[in-house]
């Protein structure tokens, strides 16, 4: 624990002092994108309204970041940021922060964090924990072409094609409904995985992607969209991001049993 904490206060001072003596971020800047944790205890969250992008909205694009040494019951910002921080992951003692234009604010100089394999033609999704497991065999998501809720979709582990959802009914294998937009991917070294989505549903595997098993009741169709997740925790735990319809009534639950329950964390109104 002392190593924990320690490590907390350097990630503190290396984004900077704390925000309580500076003024008031307003509430569209701390909405949360993305959550990335060392330990069972200690995170990062990566927030900023991203519709800000269109100035219709009238407000400031910004962002934050804070950190959490409680797992994710409190968090306290750290950094502010010129635009919304919509990745974040961990690797080696280091914290990695992506804003929605591709840009690092936190991290190593030069690194590629957050994505991976996916052949021509093909779109991408986040893989939120490159930085640890695709130093082996990847985790990717790949999306197809969308349709009315719809969309074409296959997962590589590396670059071995291990799950696959065609647009038509019949030909795919892996347990991935063509229901939904994914929008990331998270895994470990060993079998566990978890595939987040918008309109759809939150995927969970045991056997390193080839079979995936959905979660109406814990992400509930057209109600939860997922936001982030984080699986590389070791031990079953893993965290992941929702929000009520894309709003920024949004809440972090956490599973200590590889997925196969959970618990609320925090929620955000």
């Amino acid at each position: 624990m002392l190593v924990a904490a320690v490590c907390l206060v350097a990630v503190s001072a290396a984004f900077g002092a704390s925000t309580r003596s500076s003024p008031k971020l307003p509430r569209s800047a701390l909405v949360p994108n993305a959550v990335a944790f060392r330990d069972g205890r200690h995170g990062m969250l990566g927030t900023g309204w991203e519709s800000c992008v269109n100035r219709d909205w009238h407000c400031k694009l910004q962002g934050t970041i804070s950190v959490t040494s409680n797992g994710g019951t409190t968090w306290r910002v750290v950094r502010r940021t010129p635009r919304p921080v919509v990745a974040v992951g961990f690797f080696h003692d280091v914290y990695y922060a992506q804003l929605d234009n591709g840009r690092l604010v936190a991290g190593q100089p030069g690194s590629r964090p957050f994505e991976s394999y996916c052949p021509k033609g093909w779109s991408r999704g986040f893989s939120a924990d490159l930085l640890e497991t695709n130093l082996t065999r990847s985790w990717s998501i790949c999306t197809g072409q969308p349709g009315a809720g719809n969309q074409e979709k296959a997962v590589y582990r590396g670059t071995k094609r291990v799950a696959f959802t065609p647009p038509a009914s019949h030909g795919g294998y892996g347990g991935i409904s063509i229901y939904g937009y994914p929008n990331g991917i998270a895994g470990t070294y060993g079998g566990f995985g978890l595939i987040w989505e918008s309109r759809g549903t939150l995927y969970v595997t045991h056997d390193g992607g080839h079979h995936w098993h959905a979660l109406p009741k814990v992400a509930r169709p057209e109600i939860d969209f997922g936001d982030w997740a984080d699986a590389d925790l070791g031990h079953g735990t893993a965290f992941v991001l929702l929000s009520i319809g894309g709003t920024e009534r949004r809440r972090l639950i956490e599973t200590t049993d590889a997925g196969r329950t959970w618990h609320v964390v925090h929620r955000w109104r």
